[in-house]
């Protein structure tokens, strides 16, 4: 007899055949008790990928319990899936931060214990992530990863993704002839395979292709074919989306009673799971069809809704950020503050030392005088020995001293800046659509973001500076793929090259792995990045390439900024000197970001060098042992 929870087959379950309402999904959770250990994270990841669409918060919730069941029994192929679907829920919730970092957890475990299906989903996650965020370069070559996978195990759902993300991806850069070859090839993939609930989508965005080209007709077929496949009771955010095209496509045909049905529809099933976007778009149609049939009070209410629907989804957006950005501002500077307060701590420890010390070899050379003759030669030398030890601590009291007024100096002169523009535009967050058009709100954000990203690197800057200082930065090796540290750090900087249009390339042509320490390995791609967007003007580019070299492999960030001469290029490696200028948009700096380097790179038994000349740009190089 078949085991079943709540009348629903377990077999359904994992996989993933069945769809179930949230309802289900919470009996389902109240049932595990009675379920086998060994079937409770496959339970909650397939719960968890069934709620993604039509309730992503509570898809949240269960991926995070499956990736604890998982962890604990150690079910590496579910912790690995674990991680996918929690990602996936976040980046439909908008939050991109949350899900890049679960997407690269799961992708290094699936490598980790050789989760290869998982592997190759991963990259598809990632690339996906990317489509949304317009980093376009990398997206196709984390599908090109995905696709040798796909091929390699003969997986042809795994492959109908490949193609369905490669068509999106053509879709939004306006290649319509490519991106509809790639959704053609997806949608035969999934009608081999039986898999209806993807042959929605991929109708979805065929019909989006003839809407871009004006091809109504042809749309309106596609849109038709995709709301007779969907699921409109687990999928009611791309339901509500199709209702939308639909109604645009009456609009432009002039249909208005079509198109008012097809909009109200859309707004029924959008207000049902909360998705205020659709809402917003379902009344600009509605306020639309009224304006052209001489509705004039329905158009004033429809427009009404959609002020109401902007402010509230501003609001909602800018209260989120706001609350992100203060917490992790606050968090970093008490750290900071910490930090400081330790190395006070650590200067009036020594100045007591060196106090009692000098009182001791005082009580000392009192005592001696008034010994014996005899004794002179022992009391000469102890004393010599102790002068050496006093002029030893003088000598380091000194640096600690001259290291210290150097932080405050820094802290005073490149933190006032950064800070006083984050307080006054705390209020202005990020972009939004609506404004997206606003060149002066545009640039507002810009120069925020900037701000912020100064922050972060000058206190993370600090932090290991001050600790290296202390000798309490430990060297930990570990097996590492430098790729995904240098993908990693593409994504940190990518709105701020895009703010001063600097394009960033990578010319890596093979995957390569290092043992290194990964926090010092981070921290120098991350100041070499910043520093050729500083120095580099808008319009330019950077590029960051990999080469393996006998037993080291050699990383090396070339610009095309305002370079500098031999005499700077001194200076900048020196640790007693802390040289910096200037960016080319008046960037501020510390010159703590390549001392760091050099130290990191010398602990990890590399070199590390630059070439450049002025007007010419810059390639900084540094090399690690090869695994």
């Amino acid at each position: 007899m078949k085991k079943t929870i709540f009348g629903i087959p377990l077999l359904l379950l994992s996989t993933a055949c069945y769809s179930i309402t949230q309802i289900q999904a919470d009996s389902l959770i109240n049932s595990l008790n009675s379920t086998p250990d060994s079937l409770k994270a496959s339970v909650l990841n397939e719960i968890s990928w069934e709620l993604r669409n039509s309730a992503p918060q509570k898809a949240v919730e269960y991926g995070l319990k499956a990736i604890e069941m998982s962890a604990k029994y150690d079910d590496f192929d579910n912790l690995v899936k674990a991680h996918s679907f929690v990602g996936v829920a976040f980046r439909i919730l908008g939050n991109y931060s949350e899900s890049t970092d679960y997407y690269y957890k799961g992708l290094e475990l699936a490598k980790k214990y050789n989760v290869v299906e998982q592997e190759g989903y991963s990259y598809i996650n990632i690339a996906n992530l990317h489509i949304y965020q317009e980093y376009y370069n990398s997206a196709l070559e984390n599908l090109n990863k995905a696709l040798v996978i796909a091929e390699k195990t003969d997986n042809k759902r795994m492959k109908a993704y490949v193609y369905l993300n490669f068509g999106r991806a053509q879709l939004l850069r306006k290649e319509y002839e490519n991106a509809l070859i790639n959704l053609e090839k997806a949608l035969a993939l999934r009608e081999e395979i039986k898999q209806i609930s993807g042959l929605a989508v991929c109708y979805k965005y065929i019909g989006d292709i003839y809407f871009e080209k004006n091809n109504f007709e042809n749309a309106l077929v596609k849109y038709q074919a995709s709301l007779k496949s969907v699921d409109e009771n687990s999928d009611k955010d791309l339901t509500a989306n199709i209702y939308i095209k639909i109604a645009e496509i009456y609009l432009q045909n002039k249909s208005f009673k079509l198109a008012e049905e097809n909009a109200n529809q859309a707004k029924l099933i959008a207000e049902e799971i909360g998705a205020k976007l659709v809402i917003r778009d379902a009344f600009k149609i509605l306020a639309e069809i009224y304006y052209q049939t001489n509705q004039f009070k329905k158009t004033a209410e429809s427009n009404k809704c959609i002020i109401k629907y902007n402010d509230t989804l501003f609001s909602q957006q800018l209260s989120e950020k706001i609350f992100n950005l203060e917490y992790r501002f606050e968090k970093e500077k008490k750290q900071a503050e910490i930090d400081l307060l330790n190395k006070d701590k650590q200067i009036q420890e020594l100045l007591l030392t060196r106090s009692q010390t000098l009182s001791i070899t005082l009580s000392i050379i009192l005592s001696l005088v008034t010994a014996m003759f005899i004794y002179f030669l022992y009391t000469y030398r102890h004393r010599q020995k102790q002068n050496k030890i006093l002029q030893e601590q003088k000598e380091e009291l000194k640096r600690l001293n001259l290291s210290k007024d150097k932080m405050f100096l820094i802290i005073g002169h490149d933190l006032r800046g950064p800070v006083g523009s984050l307080v006054s535009l705390i209020e202005v967050l990020l972009s939004e659509e609506e404004i997206s058009s606003n060149k002066s709100l545009v640039n507002t954000f810009n120069v925020f973001m900037k701000s912020v990203q100064s922050i972060n690197d000058l206190l993370e800057n600090l932090l290991f500076w001050a600790r290296n200082q202390r000798g309490e930065d430990a060297y930990v090796p570990e097996k590492l793929n430098l790729n995904l540290i240098v993908e990693k750090n593409l994504l940190v900087f990518k709105g701020i090259a895009d703010s001063k249009e600097i394009s960033l390339n990578t010319s890596i042509l093979e995957e390569y792995n290092v043992v290194a320490d990964k926090n010092m390995l981070t921290l120098i791609v991350r100041n070499l990045l910043s520093n050729a967007i500083k120095y580099t003007p808008k319009g330019g580019s950077i590029n960051i390439e990999i080469i393996r070299k006998n037993d080291h492999l050699q990383l090396s960030v070339k610009d095309t900024g305002i370079g500098f001469t031999h005499e700077v290029a001194d200076k900048i490696f020196k640790s007693d000197t802390f040289y910096t200028t200037t960016g080319t948009n008046n960037e501020k700096g510390s010159g703590l970001g390549l001392i760091l380097c050099k130290e990191f790179v010398k602990r990890m038994n590399g070199k590390i060098w630059v070439e450049s000349a002025p007007g010419l740009g810059s390639t900084f190089s540094f090399t690690i042992p090869y695994n």
